[in-house]
């Protein structure tokens, strides 16, 4: 099984970088492959609750489906620790990580893609 890694650091509403993430994330599982998703810096918005998105596409559901369907999830600890999100803030299923652990995450990947500002 191949697998993809995603690294996504920006927030979700203002950048396209989210609906990409998604789209390719997607895609990947569509076709059967292990999808690993890594937010850092403002990426971790992603995975808070609570948004109120209306008339784009809605970053806490969109992530939460795509990973009932397999989509590993790690966050950035110390980007977490900065912003003040502590886990119940948490999308549920989205693990805090480390740097470290993003290096393995892209060590052990056929795909590595980076989606920032």
């Amino acid at each position: 099984m191949k697998t993809l890694t995603v690294f996504l650091t920006t927030p979700p509403y203002s950048h396209e970088n989210t609906h990409s993430a998604i789209q390719l994330t997607r895609a990947a599982l569509d076709r059967g492959w292990m999808v690993n998703l890594f937010a850092s810096a403002d990426g971790v918005y992603n995975f808070t609750r609570g948004h109120k998105a209306q008339g784009l596409p809605h970053a806490e559901h969109e992530f939460a489906d795509l990973m009932a369907r397999g989509l590993h999830v790690e966050l950035c600890g110390t980007c977490l620790h900065f912003r003040g999100i502590s886990a119940e803030h948490a999308a549920p299923g989205a693990e805090p990580s480390s740097m470290k652990r993003l290096f393995g995450l892209a060590q052990n990947s056929d795909v590595f893609v980076t989606l920032g500002a």
